[in-house]
């Protein structure tokens, strides 16, 4: 039986993606309820083009619309907020290994594998100890905090 060294967790957080789905759905619901006024609006504006389409959009007015638009746009804004949190990665840092997550798939680099681990932008990069790049891609957590996960678990971090 082997005992497992505590892991650090990159990447988004539970509270974050509630508060991700929040702020599209919100953001969906806000450009919904408002287009039509919005293009009403804007096709009123002498230098602005395309008249006739934010005409149509600005038609957008009956009684039944002002509940189905900002409800669609709530959907919608959740929907999308979906997709943008499926493709966000995650890393669970251990001093055994590194657990590369990707929505519903994973996979593991062993400690002994990893030659170097630093920040290029905002990308993670760890390269293996055969001169390939074993991971190359933005995980959403500070610099300081990506840091200090690769220190305190032993890997060779190459950064200020």
């Amino acid at each position: 039986m082997s005992i497992e060294s505590p892991t650090t967790t990159l990447g988004l957080s539970r509270a974050d993606k509630i508060g991700t789905a929040a702020v599209f759905g919100a953001g969906g619901l806000a450009i919904f309820l408002l287009a039509p006024l919005l293009a009403t609006w804007l096709a009123d504006v002498p230098f602005v083009p395309f008249k006739g389409p934010l005409e149509w959009v600005g038609s957008f007015d009956q009684p039944w619309a002002w509940v189905a638009r900002p409800v669609i746009g709530l959907l919608l804004g959740v929907v999308v907020a979906v997709v943008v949190l499926a493709d966000a990665y995650r890393l669970d840092v251990s001093d055994e290994r590194i657990v590369v997550r990707h929505g519903e798939d994973g996979r593991a680099i062993a400690r002994d594998k990893v030659a170097a681990v630093f920040l290029d932008g905002k990308k993670i990069v760890i390269d293996g100890i055969d001169g390939r790049r074993l991971f190359d891609k933005e995980v959403d957590a500070g610099r300081g905090q990506v840091a200090d996960a690769f220190r305190r678990h032993g890997y060779p971090w190459e950064g200020l």
